[in-house]
């Protein structure tokens, strides 16, 4: 149906000297050396008087990354954590937990033990990222806690994230 629509308007205009040629895709390089080649000037002043407001900006400084990670086995559970300095330095962390646990409760004590390090070290501004979906939208209060023996982890760890002025918690598949 649709094609006839098409073949039918292609003939009503074909008296016209109107040729279709469907968009192509515009690559992120060709963006850029059309920019670079026409570039803007300076039409304008930028305008830095503001009668009767108050202006303020702020910057705030790039924040530390963090991944996460634990896993619980038969023969007893483990934890690695990676922090991302501002400037791009690596900082791998790996851990075994003394007591035997789930992995839910292994995945919880990854994240509780490393924002406690980063917490100790000073760090403000914090991403925090994880795989595990359950621990994550449990801490963002997204999911609710169905199992009673993870309660006090997520606790914890939502008690952990005031620590921080600015603190971002988000799942990586």
């Amino acid at each position: 149906m649709l094609s006839e629509r098409l073949a039918k308007w292609m003939l009503l205009l074909s008296e016209y000297a109107i040729t279709y040629e469907p968009a192509k895709a515009v690559k992120g390089q060709a963006v850029t050396d059309f920019l670079a080649a026409h570039p803007v000037t300076d039409c304008e002043a930028i305008l830095d008087n503001f009668p009767n407001d108050q202006v303020m900006m702020t910057k705030l400084p790039k924040a530390w990354q963090m991944f996460f990670d634990g896993a619980a086995r038969a023969m007893g559970a483990g934890a690695g954590v990676i922090f991302i300095t501002p400037q791009g330095d690596l900082l791998p962390y790996s851990f075994t937990l003394g007591t035997t646990c789930t992995n839910n409760e292994a995945k919880y004590n990854a994240l509780i033990i490393r924002m406690e390090i980063a917490s100790e070290l000073g760090i403000k501004h914090l991403q925090i990222y994880g795989d595990f979906k359950l621990v994550i939208n449990q801490v963002t209060t997204e999911f609710e806690i169905r199992k009673p023996e993870l309660l006090p982890y997520c606790r914890k760890a939502q008690h952990l994230l005031e620590k921080f002025l600015n603190v971002e918690v988000k799942h990586i598949p």
